[in-house]
């Protein structure tokens, strides 16, 4: 392609690559360009924070066992209940929810002797493991009880008959609203025949 162009088509097409460039980097010389530094924090745990020693890890680890043992047995409750009321739909909703809640309830019993084992043992690296593991399994009991709750649905919310209380301003006007005021009738215009010297 270049051996077809003449010379001075070349010098053209150089002369704008180099111009281009140049005021390019002048562009970029001129301008007082400043870079935003955005610190960006991790999710989860900061590896600034101290890890709990083992009998505080223990100790966690113990209550969030209660917790997700309490909570399992609240949604047996609560299948119960659906059961004899004979509510299936809350029935089959229930069950799925205690049924995840009890293998997660033998999970985390698991993670808990393995902790007290890795304590035992003096395996730091391990025992972190585990009550992080731990921790999760309770975030994952909190999200299903809400899920139970809200198999549950609207029986909790249930207050009763609705009773209408009726309050009069006094300074509502006296005017009958079932009474309507006619609209006097509006003149019609007269619209002149426009003036031309055609008919």
């Amino acid at each position: 392609m270049f051996r077809r162009m003449g010379t001075a088509m070349r010098a053209l097409l150089t002369a704008l690559v180099v111009g281009g460039g140049l005021g390019y980097a002048v562009a970029q010389e001129g301008t007082d360009a400043t870079v935003d530094v955005v610190k960006v924090e991790p999710m989860g745990a900061s590896a600034e924070e101290p890890t709990p020693s083992p009998a505080a890890q223990s100790k966690t680890a113990a209550a969030a066992v209660a917790n997700a043992t309490a909570s399992c047995g609240a949604q047996s409750q609560a299948l119960q209940s659906a059961k004899r009321e004979k509510d299936i739909i809350r029935a089959t909703c229930l069950d799925d929810k205690l049924s995840r809640c009890n293998a997660n309830l033998q999970n985390i019993r698991r993670r808990e002797a393995a902790l007290n084992e890795a304590i035992a043992e003096g395996d730091t690296g391990r025992s972190n493991h585990e009550f992080t593991v731990i921790g999760v399994l309770s975030r994952k009991f909190k999200m299903l009880a809400q899920a139970a709750n809200q198999c549950v649905g609207q029986d909790l919310f249930d207050t009763g008959d609705t009773q209408v209380k009726e309050e009069v301003d006094l300074f509502a006007p006296d005017e009958n609203p079932a009474v309507i005021t006619p609209v006097p009738d509006w003149p019609v215009p007269y619209i002149p025949p426009p003036v031309s010297g055609v008919n």
